[in-house]
């Protein structure tokens, strides 16, 4: 009798443990997709209009997206912060706030302060190409062009930039966003 229940409890536990390594298996298939993006994770919080926090592999994470960069609307140095910051943050709210993401990298997965640096897409969509495309941020080369959406960056911005959208809407802003990006042109060749 004794020999039975060990046995069956034996099976019992194997089984137990055949399932969660079928589950692990699963559950890492489902977060690295077939085209190189990984996910579908769930939106925790946005933060700015570049910046995201993530439940991702049982944790929190902060992610920043490739290649744009809104104006300030959280800086800790208030003065920073601009109308045009907050118009992003509430773009990006709106668009993020309760959806789930995926995340497509591109060269280094994480900056100084620890984010997880990645296109997001909420379907289809490329939410940083449509922030250019919105006028909520020119296209951000200070790292250098997008290896997978350079052509489609450009468009963007250049599409953004003669409808005065945004960033693009007076000649001032305009101005300024044009002497950034001379500078990161220059801070790549340097």
């Amino acid at each position: 009798m004794k020999k039975s229940i060990s046995r069956t409890r034996f099976i019992s536990w194997l089984l137990l443990a055949l399932i969660v390594i079928v589950a692990v298996v699963l559950l890492e298939r489902q977060t690295k997709q077939q085209d190189g993006r990984e996910g579908p994770y769930a939106v925790v919080r946005v933060v700015d209009g570049d910046t995201i926090i993530i439940e991702r592999k049982g944790k929190r994470e902060r992610v920043r997206f490739l290649r744009v960069n809104t104006p300030e609307s959280v800086h800790p140095d208030k003065k920073r912060n601009t109308p045009m910051g907050n118009v992003a943050s509430n773009f990006a709210k709106k668009h993020l706030s309760g959806k789930s993401v995926t995340l497509e990298f591109e060269g280094e997965r994480r900056d100084r302060y620890d984010r997880l640096l990645a296109y997001i897409f909420v379907g289809e969509e490329n939410f940083g190409l449509t922030l250019v495309e919105e006028g909520m941020s020119p296209y951000y080369t200070s790292y250098g062009l997008s290896k997978n959406y350079d052509a489609e960056f450009r468009r963007a911005e250049q599409e953004a930039r003669d409808a005065k959208l945004g960033i693009w809407s007076t000649p001032e802003s305009t101005q300024k966003y044009m002497r950034l990006k001379s500078k990161w042109g220059r801070k790549r060749r340097g």
